[in-house]
Order: structure tokens, then C-alpha cells, then sequence
């Protein structure tokens, strides 16, 4: 079973322009990384299209057909309103339809995630707030859902609201990037490759405390990790995108 991932577009009249370009390119990069990831630990990805922009629509349901979803992307056009609320209700409807959590060797589960793009000037800020609380590990289970979903925020076009994203992101233990999705790119492939190093020395948990051989183990995977994430924040403490790689460490579920 791959990872589900659901990419909720603006598609509103403030993207026409350098919004949408920023959106295409964004969409690219990001499916040039599902299929690195891919190729270098074998985990698959299904991703799915939702825009809002006037309207709500599924521009396309979840899908390893890569090619497919970039001609859907490419062939939006910005016009309308900003019903951001509705976008991401119609995000969730498809993870929750079509979509499921992602169980690894050991345990390890993957929840399914929403990456919106957006130049964050939604019609209705304080029913967007109130979508990423129920998106959030705190609210899930107060409105029904099955399991927490995170949301990663990519800021496009002029203005953007760079407080409402970082805001969106932060409550659902998401990422927050301008323009640029590579970084969230690289952050998840390395969750993955700390996840495949785990598991390979889960019956000897002292050498997961051993940086240096984290650091080699990572650098043979094309992964780095410097002397300032080290100290900053341990690889193993973060939980982007729902991946939950703390438990493995510390043998809880």
C-alpha cells in the first residue's frame, strides 16, 4: 500500500500571473521527488489534485500515474474566489475515501497528507483556522476522523501571507516553505532513510545513538546530516508528515 497524498491547489483570481507559474514549477518539483524517493527506498506514492478558485473540484483522484497529474496541473487556470475551507474539506474527503494510513516493517505508520499551495487569502481565514485544528493530532478525534493528517503550506505568488501558512503548518505538525517545495522533498526522503536505518539495527538499539554511524549510514543513501541539525534537533525527534519515527526508537506505537 503507497503513501496517499492529496495536493490542494489555489486556483483563485490572486494566482493568475506569478502565482500559478510558482504553482506548476512547485508540482513539479515536488512529483520529481515522489519518484526519487521512489527509486532510492522503494516506497510508492498516490497523489491526488483537488483546486479551489471560484469553485471546489477533485481535478484528479488519487493516482501513481505521475504524468497524468502534471497534465492536470497544467491545464488549470486561475479565476474566481478563495474558498480555501472547501478545498481542504474536499482534500480530506479523498484521504478519507480513497486514502488509508500506511503501516511499515516494525510497525511504522505513515498518515496520509495534504501539501497546499496557495498565496494564503482565503474568503474565510477563521473557518480555514478551524479546519487545521480539526486536521490536528489534538482535534481529529473530536470531528471523526480516523487519524491526524498533516498539512506542508507552499507559499506562492506576491503577498503572500507567509503568518497564516506558518499558522496552518504548525498546527498540524506540517512544513512551511516559499515557492520551493525540494526542501520538504529532502526532509521526507531522510525521515524515510532514518526509518530503513532503524529497522536494519532495530535488535541493537545503542548503535541508534551512535551519530557517527547515523551520519555514515545516511551518507551512503546520498543523505547528510551537519553538526548544526545535530545539536539543533535530533533526526530521530521529528515527526514530519506524520511519520512517526520517535516510537521506533523508543518502542512505542
Amino acid at each position: 500500500m503507497p503513501l496517499d497524498t492529496v495536493l490542494c491547489l489555489d486556483t483563485s483570481g490572486s494566482m493568475a500571473g506569478k502565482g500559478m507559474l510558482e504553482l506548476r514549477k512547485a508540482v513539479r518539483q515536488f512529483l520529481a521527488g515522489v519518484q526519487q524517493t521512489a527509486i532510492q527506498t522503494g516506497l510508492k506514492e498516490n497523489v491526488a489534485v483537488v483546486e479551489f478558485g471560484g469553485g471546489v473540484r477533485i481535478v484528479q483522484h488519487l493516482t501513481n500515474d505521475y504524468r497524468r497529474v502534471q497534465r492536470a496541473v497544467d491545464n488549470l487556470k486561475p479565476g474566481g474566489t478563495t474558498p480555501m475551507f472547501e478545498g481542504l474539506m474536499e482534500a480530506l474527503k479523498e484521504l478519507c475515501q480513497n486514502g488509508g494510513v500506511l503501516v511499515l516493517p516494525g510497525g511504522i505508520r505513515m498518515t496520509p497528507r495534504v501539501i497546499l499551495m496557495t498565496d494564503g487569502k482565503p474568503d474565510n481565514q477563521e473557518r480555514v483556522i478551524l479546519a487545521a485544528a480539526a486536521f490536528s493530532r489534538e482535534g481529529y478525534r473530536e470531528v471523526g476522523l480516523p487519524y491526524p493528517v498533516p498539512i506542508a503550506c507552499v507559499g506562492c505568488g506576491s503577498g503572500v501571507d507567509v503568518a497564516l501558512l506558518a499558522a496552518i503548518a504548525a498546527a498540524t505538525n506540517g512544513m512551511f516553505a516559499i515557492g520551493d517545495v525540494s526542501e520538504l522533498s529532502a526532509f521526507f526522503l531522510k525521515q524515510v532513510l532514518l526509518i530503513r536505518f532503524a529497522l536494519q539495527f532495530a535488535n541493537d538499539m545503542n548503535k541508534l545513538r551512535n551519530l557517527i554511524l547515523l551520519r555514515q549510514f545516511l551518507a551512503q543513501m546520498g543523505e547528510n546530516v551537519s553538526e548544526e541539525e545535530a545539536v539543533r534537533e535530533p533526526l530521530y525527534k521529528r515527526n514530519i508528515f506524520g511519520l512517526q519515527t520517535y516510537s521506533v526508537l523508543h518502542g512505542v506505537n
